[in-house]
């Protein structure tokens, strides 16, 4: 071949010398991929020339990151089933995404970006929601980009696993984290889960030695990435990212390897350029003096004879520090700075999103169910039974459902829960490792599956706390991708105090997640709801959290399904199975209960007493004391408690101008006081209203009597009514008010978010 010397007779670091060991690099490919890198490129520097004139307030972006991309693609492409293939970047990965994007056929990835940069109502990965160069497109298995660095470990782990459950079992899906991240539990996290479920997983590692401002010495513990990927069973590769073969040959043996061998591998591509900042909030000028492997790549491709001199960009002497000033573009660089400028105008000139649709897409509807009527007797299902035969119904309804957490399929749960599940369905039930993000995290990612729906359980909610990041980022993926993508997470979690469990046993959990626009949370406390709801949360699209309180598992609450038996040797012969078999009782496959409708447990005119989960039963017991004083409770059951039934409640106090809110949560800062809030906001001050909650301590003492002092009991519920009851109603220019407003409560409630506070 031609000799490798560059422009000048200076030589090239990357001179192509081993491209006639690749037949698959055909002039045309190699053509396309500067192309493409190019066009990555020049949308970088005109952003850039966007934010120095203030027309665009932030981007974030990654130049010097271009051959490894476009290299990158090409080596998927040679490898991968584009139908059993995903890849789950970074803010830094456009140049491998535009260059596989391409290569599946579509054209517009850089429109499309630019439409995302300026926060268009086109842009179809977000309709302007969503910060610039977070990807999506699960059209072509392009899993969405997430702000919080990491967290695309355990959804990619979660979506690799969803192709093995779903029979695909050549499929191949790629994780991309900067070197920063390694510094995130979430890749241990991942890559344990990788290693256990031995899944076709490519991490590749993008290392351009630095984070931000932090170096490796300050910001990285992995000193050896061979070693540290060999701890974990792991094949290990290793290239240099701005060499293109290296990278093209190195990626598609990797990518081979665990396609072939369905086990996963980790890529460190090292030595990569950084050529701007990592974003507009720092210095946006570019690094003239970096390498840059563009520059290299196009002069090496001239020298193959693949380009001609005319064709490519080059760097010009100068002082300046613009961009274009010190680059001839060449006549590739010309048409693809033009193409991006379209992009731009084009983008520029389309509208920003209606303020009117910002409510959109929150969450999906709920599936349309009819509640079947009651029985008129008590079950003799118990609430562990229940649980067990819905998560049954939906295993068997979808073979593409999951069942993932700490001891549920061996053991059946902790609380016994999900008992012979593993049994009958060894594929979709499986014991997670001791990490709950990761649990929900890789819930997630399978269930960005089509149709697929995750169970992931938290064995005590307590744990669920280190998940925050991954259930925020649960309720807002719906709302932040524009309704284009759903997630039907059913996160099960076993909450409040029971006999003594103290710190980390006996939270409740709705203070903490109620405020995360987008999910659904449900508190079934009878055996019919549990099931029905259950089942109906797994025909739902969206996310839902499950507070199943631990007090009422092995309690038979509530109506009788239908056809349940009445003979007492079957029933006892059906309470001990359930109870010491794990046997799952065959419950009518089509019993379902409405999500976000409460239930009238008791009917009453002089007070309303809106509860759920364990203090229905207090409020049970409270409510017949009452009712032996002289006073008449209503007694309200939300069952979902977000969004919260306001319009059953707002009905029922308007009724009885009396409120008493009961849960075994704090008061302070609780779901409790936005119903209260809620209520006098819509009703008026003409409302007696208190919420009841347990003591304001830090936690649930393991002294079971100071347990008893600190929770909700039917004493403190009756003393609460009474107080209530002895409060005078306001005066009648008040009640006029209440009355007016009260007319609100009739109008049909659409969507329920929480009130401004909750938003930041």
């Amino acid at each position: 071949m031609p000799d490798a010397s560059g422009p000048g007779g200076s030589e090239l670091q990357y001179d192509l010398a081993r491209l006639s060991e690749f037949a698959e690099l055909t002039p045309e490919r190699l053509r396309l991929a500067y192309r493409e890198a190019c066009m990555a490129r020049l949308h970088v520097e005109r952003v850039v020339q966007e934010c120095l004139k203030g027309q665009v307030k932030f981007a974030i972006w990654g130049p010097g990151e271009e051959i490894h991309g476009t290299a990158s693609a090409l080596a998927f492409a040679d490898v991968a089933d584009p139908d059993a293939f995903a890849i789950c970047g970074h803010y830094r990965s456009a140049s491998l995404l535009a260059m596989w994007s391409r290569l599946r056929g579509y054209d517009d990835f850089h429109l499309d970006h630019m439409r995302q940069q300026l926060s268009r109502s086109t842009d179809p990965w977000s309709g302007g929601r969503q910060m610039t160069a977070h990807f999506n497109d699960m059209r072509h298995n392009t899993l969405p980009v997430q702000s919080a660095l990491g967290m695309q470990v355990s959804k990619s782990v979660g979506y690799a696993h969803g192709y093995r459950v779903r029979g695909i079992e050549d499929a191949l899906t790629v994780c991309i984290v900067g070197d920063g991240t390694c510094a995130e539990g979430d890749v241990h996290e991942g890559m344990t889960g990788a290693s256990i479920l031995s899944l076709p997983w490519l991490l590749i590692v993008t290392d351009n030695n630095v984070a931000i401002s932090v170096l490796p010495e300050d910001g990285r513990g992995i000193r050896d990435f061979e070693s540290y990927a060999r701890a974990f069973g792991f094949a290990y590769y290793t290239c240099d990212g701005n060499d293109f073969i290296d990278v093209y040959d190195t990626t598609r043996r990797a990518a081979q390897f665990c396609r072939s061998q369905q086990a996963p591998a980790l890529l460190w591509v090292r030595n990569l350029s950084r050529l701007n900042d990592h974003s507009s909030a720092a210095d946006v000028t570019f690094k003239f003096d970096q390498f840059d492997p563009l520059i290299d790549f196009g002069e090496a491709l001239v020298r193959c004879g693949v380009l001609q001199p005319e064709d490519i960009i080059r760097r010009k002497d100068g002082a300046t520090k613009d961009y274009y000033a010190r680059h001839d573009l060449g006549r590739i660089g010309t048409e693809a700075d033009a193409y991006i400028v379209g992009t731009m105008e084009t983008a520029a000139s389309e509208p920003e999103p209606d303020p009117s649709t910002v409510f959109e897409h929150v969450r999906d509807p709920y599936p349309v169910v009819h509640e079947a009527p009651q029985v008129g007797r008590q079950t003799v299902i118990s609430i562990n039974g229940a649980v067990r035969a819905s998560l049954r119904g939906i295993l068997r309804a979808n073979p593409t459902t999951w069942l993932y957490g700490q001891d549920v399929a061996r053991k059946g749960g902790v609380m016994q829960a999900t008992r012979g599940l593993w049994d009958e369905f060894p594929r979709q039930v499986r014991d997670a490792p001791i990490n709950e993000p990761y649990i929900v995290g890789s819930a997630i990612g399978f269930a960005l599956h089509t149709g697929s729906t995750a169970l992931p359980e938290i064995q005590f909610s307590d744990y669920s706390l280190n998940t925050l990041h991954q259930l925020v980022y649960l309720g807002n993926l719906l709302w932040s991708s524009g309704g284009t993508i759903h997630a039907n997470v059913i996160v099960r979690l076993p909450v409040e105090p029971l006999h003594g469990g103290a710190l980390y046993h006996s939270m409740c959990m709705e203070g903490f997640y109620a405020s995360i626009p987008g999910l659904t949370i449900i508190a079934p406390t009878t055996s019919r709801d549990v099931y029905g709801m259950l089942r109906t949360a797994a025909e739902f699209t969206g996310p839902v959290l499950v507070f199943e309180s631990k007090g009422l598992y092995r309690m038979n609450l509530g109506d009788a399904f239908p056809g349940e038996p009445t003979d007492a040797k079957e029933v006892a012969a059906l309470k001990r199975a359930i109870a010491f078999e794990g046997f799952a009782p065959d419950l009518p496959d089509d019993f379902r209960v409405p999500l976000g409708k409460a239930a009238i447990r008791r009917p009453g005119r002089d007070l309303t007493i809106v509860t759920w989960g364990r203090s229905t039963l207090f409020v049970a017991s409270a409510v017949e004391q009452l009712a032996a004083a002289g006073v008449d409770a209503e007694v309200i059951d939300l069952r979902t408690i977000v969004p919260p039934d306001m319009d059953c409640v707002l009905a029922s106090v308007n009724k009885t101008g009396r409120l008493l809110v009961v849960h075994e949560d704090r008061v302070f800062a609780s779901l409790g006081r936005e119903i209260q809030g809620a209520t006098i906001e819509t009703l008026g001050h003409g409302v007696v209203t208190r919420v009841l909650g347990q003591d304001p301590v830090p936690g649930i003492p393991q002294n079971i009597h100071l347990e008893e002092h600190v929770v909700v009991s039917p004493e403190k519920i009756v003393a609460a009514a009474r107080a209530l009851m002895a409060t005078p109603r306001a005066s009648a220019g008040a009640t006029t008010g209440h009355r007016a407003r009260a007319q609100q409560a009739t109008a049909p409630t659409v969507l329920w978010t929480p009130n401004r506070n909750f938003v930041a």
